[in-house]
């Protein structure tokens, strides 16, 4: 039975021994980008709204959802209500790599964030049919380069909106409210992440190609001659 020698073990800061250990370990991780502010995506889809859910509403008509102390417009149906479903991961993180350094042997910063899709329910309250020509032109445009290319001023990116539904209500008035609802769905890379110091290249020295399926063929097969 193999015995260790204790004193190969690492020892930790503070702890007897731990003055031999002198080498530097080097940098490690570090916080990397913070995930985004919610106000910074509500600020894009109330903007979003009022570019693609036509007839235009004013900004004071387009709402945050789940609010304290939020009252809806007085003595009218007229408005929409933003409100942030859910946020959850979306394929690999991102991978970020930025060298400031004109040296291209120093050491450069990879900066790993979350991809997040985040999904953004969106109701439209009207007395009329307004209420669904304004879900249906707002998924319409998540669903184009329309949206992509508003969006992407805000640093979003639209995936896709859900098909519009109508969940029309009995208002304080004992009248029907039409209120249809659209779910759309962004992508952002701005999730919690962490960035470390590396090192990098950009060039490579190839000495030799070879022709895969030539030099190295499958099991039960002899090499053969380009």
């Amino acid at each position: 039975m193999a015995v260790s020698d204790s004193s190969s073990l690492p020892v930790a800061a503070g702890e007897p021994g731990a003055g031999a250990m002198s080498a530097d370990p080097g940098p490690g991780p570090r916080p990397g980008p913070r995930p985004r502010p919610q106000g910074d995506l509500y600020e894009a889809m109330k903007a979003f709204i009022g570019f693609a859910g036509l007839p235009a509403l004013p900004p004071e008509r387009i709402l945050q959802g789940w609010q304290n102390r939020m009252a809806l417009p007085a003595g009218v149906n007229d408005y929409a209500v933003i409100s942030i479903l859910s946020a959850r991961q979306r394929g690999t993180p991102a991978e970020m790599f930025e060298n400031a350094d004109p040296d291209p042997a120093a050491p450069g910063v990879l900066t790993v964030a979350g991809l997040l899709e985040v999904s953004v329910q969106v109701d439209f309250c009207a007395e009329d049919d307004t209420a669904r020509h304004r879900a249906e032109r707002l998924a319409v445009a998540s669903r184009s380069s329309l949206g992509v290319d508003f969006l992407n001023q805000y640093g979003f990116s639209p995936l896709y909106a859900d098909d519009p539904r109508d969940i029309s209500f009995v208002g304080d008035a004992r009248q029907f409210v039409r209120r249809w609802t659209v779910t759309v769905h962004l992508c952002s890379a701005q999730g919690a992440g962490l960035a470390v110091e590396v090192s990098w290249f950009d060039r490579a020295a190839v000495s030799r190609i070879e022709n895969v399926d030539v030099f190295y063929p499958p099991r039960g097969r002899g090499p053969q001659t380009p």
